[in-house]
């Protein structure tokens, strides 16, 4: 039932934070967010574990969504501080990461499964963006291939960080990294 939760719940901060940010409701995005990321830490099983994902995610996310916004591959609804992606681009990178141990832990041991679902679902997931007005792909096809290659090869690599954490938050040997 908390991997159902998960899952609903993701999806509707996802709606939450892309309608917010093509609304300039930025306040909204960050407080589904926050929601969101405290409930499922307060009940998570998994809450070490988590907190090093979110906030490996957060950094590495961010990071490759400025990339792609330099490169000019994508351009984001809200005004951007330096050339860095906006804020709200970090709280899609938040409620990410926290399926990874629930919703989407089925997948951990499945990487050629994970990598073939990236290559499709997160061009998806920018293009859906941008229909709702969140985001633009200034250059469609070359952003489709970086969001697909980023994606598949970043997303196996944080799936596997996920299942050595949890594993290790079972054996009670937790390390900062």
């Amino acid at each position: 039932m908390a991997n159902v939760f998960n899952f609903v719940a993701f999806q509707a901060v996802w709606f939450c934070v892309i309608l917010a940010a093509a609304a300039d409701m930025l306040p909204l995005a960050y407080l589904a967010t926050l929601t969101f990321m405290l409930l499922q830490l307060y009940f998570s099983r998994w809450r070490l574990t988590d907190s090093k994902l979110v906030g490996l995610g957060l950094l590495a996310g961010m990071m490759l969504d400025t990339i792609w916004l330099n490169l000019g591959l994508i351009d984001y609804q809200q005004a951007t501080q330096a050339g860095l992606a906006p804020l709200w681009i970090g709280c899609l990178w938040i409620n990410f990461m926290l399926t990874l141990t629930h919703s989407l832990s089925w997948l951990q041991q499945r990487t050629k499964l994970v990598v073939f679902c990236t290559l499709f679902a997160a061009p998806l997931s920018y293009l859906a963006g941008s229909k709702l007005g969140a985001v633009t792909l200034l250059q469609p096809g070359s952003a489709t291939l970086a969001l697909s290659l980023s994606w598949a090869l970043m997303v196996p690599m944080l799936m596997a960080l996920a299942r050595v954490w949890q594993r290790q938050e079972e054996e009670g040997k937790h390390a900062l990294v």
